[in-house]
């Protein structure tokens, strides 16, 4: 009696994981089935793409992240490129910092100094030391350095100007962060412009991220949030084409209070509770590990990826049943979330004199509480001390956040 009931016990649960094998191949298989029929090699997706588009925005998912740029420099690189794309316009870069990015370009040696006042009026005021921006701009610079001059890549900064120097109090950063509002109708109209209205015969690719690169999300009212790639897909039908990178998502879980003590920051997640997530718990994952985590591109429009629960900045108060259709036109996958990294950062543009400005601006981006505070944390009796110890160079890593999403096969045992 015993045996038969041991007997009975195990052919439970050998049906019982037959089952579950049969469910999740069966929820897995449309996914796969996508990737099969639509996968391209991401070269040649784009390219083609841009045989049909005159604009196509990227959101690199992170801007820290490596591989969009190693993407972006070997477009660039294929000799069809300049022959399709004239503009490379640059959402981190202030537009009135583009005389430092025409003095590199035009410029006959391969100067990075020349660079040097565009990365350090960045929005944040501190700088913006990713390597993989100066990675790509000298990849562009090598390129058109062996194009003639009326074929070479335009870059162009487009974004909200800064002007550092005018901002000496708390109220003066305020009020700048205050202009910010309208940067998305500011980088849409600069583009438009470049673009002649889409009526100037040529094209660009647009390097920006999330908040910037979404098509057509609503609220809860049915009325859309204006981004810059909103505006294009309303105002210009058909012109524009949104591509997201496959990476972590950064998923939004609900409002905070704010303590009065806590540094605002420009893009004002301080109020808000987040995470990072894989996209529908490693099912997205899992799909292109099947295919041997080969880089793939495609159209999500009316696939499972398409049809997936929107993930972004709107979460939320956004209108129930968005999908990651309603803000993207194709996904690339360039590798898998764990082999992803990080960029390095590096530190020749902390020169002397930028530092000392560093030590202007520190005053008035954090209160002297917070200052004390810092130093305390780090061990330093000066500012100076303790940003000559901070802004150094730090090397090329796996991706941290990455540590934090769970394992790939959650979606096996959640709905």
């Amino acid at each position: 009696m015993k045996k038969e009931k041991i007997f009975f016990l195990l052919l439970l649960f050998m049906l019982s994981y037959m089952n579950a094998q049969t469910q999740q191949k069966e929820k897995l298989k449309p996914y796969v089935n996508t990737l099969k029929e639509k996968g391209d090699v991401p070269m040649h997706f784009v390219l083609d793409k841009l045989d049909h588009y005159d604009l196509i925005l990227f959101d690199d998912a992170l801007h820290t992240a490596v591989e969009p740029f190693e993407f972006y420099q070997d477009l660039i690189s294929n000799a069809d490129f300049p022959k399709k794309v004239k503009y490379i316009f640059l959402e981190v870069v202030p537009i009135n910092q583009q005389p430092a990015l025409d003095a590199y370009f035009n410029s006959e040696i391969n100067d990075l100094k020349l660079l040097y006042p565009a990365f350090q009026n960045d929005f944040s005021g501190t700088g913006w030391p990713y390597k993989t921006y100066f990675d790509l701009l000298e990849t562009i610079w090598k390129i058109n350095s062996a194009l003639p001059v009326q074929d070479r890549l335009k870059v162009l900064a487009v974004n909200a100007p800064t002007y550092w120097k005018e901002i000496n109090t708390p109220e003066d950063l305020e009020l700048f962060r205050l202009s910010l509002a309208g940067n998305d109708y500011t980088m849409y109209k600069t583009i438009l412009s470049y673009l002649k209205n889409f009526r100037s015969g040529k094209k660009g690719i647009f390097l920006t991220n999330t908040r910037h690169a979404y098509k057509g999300i609503k609220n809860r009212k049915n009325k859309y949030y204006w981004n810059c790639g909103t505006f294009f897909y309303l105002h210009n039908p058909g012109k524009t084409y949104s591509v997201r990178f496959h990476n972590i998502n950064l998923y939004f879980e609900g409002r905070k209070k704010v303590d009065p003590k806590t540094a605002k920051t420009t893009e004002g997640l301080e109020g808000v509770v987040t995470k990072w997530v894989r996209m529908e718990n490693g099912l997205w994952d899992h799909a292109f590990e099947i295919f041997g985590n080969t880089p793939l591109a495609f159209d999500i429009k009316d696939t499972p990826f398409g049809k997936a629960e929107y993930i972004g900045n709107h979460m939320l108060n956004a209108a129930p049943g968005q999908a990651m259709q309603d803000a993207y036109d194709a996904l690339i996958f360039l590798a898998p979330i764990d082999k992803l990294r990080q960029t390095a950062m590096v530190d020749f543009i902390y020169t002397d004199a930028y530092k000392q400005e560093l030590e202007r601006r520190t005053k008035f981006l954090y209160t002297e509480e917070q200052i004390k505070e810092i130093l305390t944390a780090y061990g330093f009796k000066s500012l100076r001390k303790f940003l000559d110890s901070y802004f150094i160079y730090k090397p090329e890593i796996l991706q941290p956040l990455a540590k934090d999403i769970g394992p790939v096969d959650a979606w096996k045992t959640k709905k």
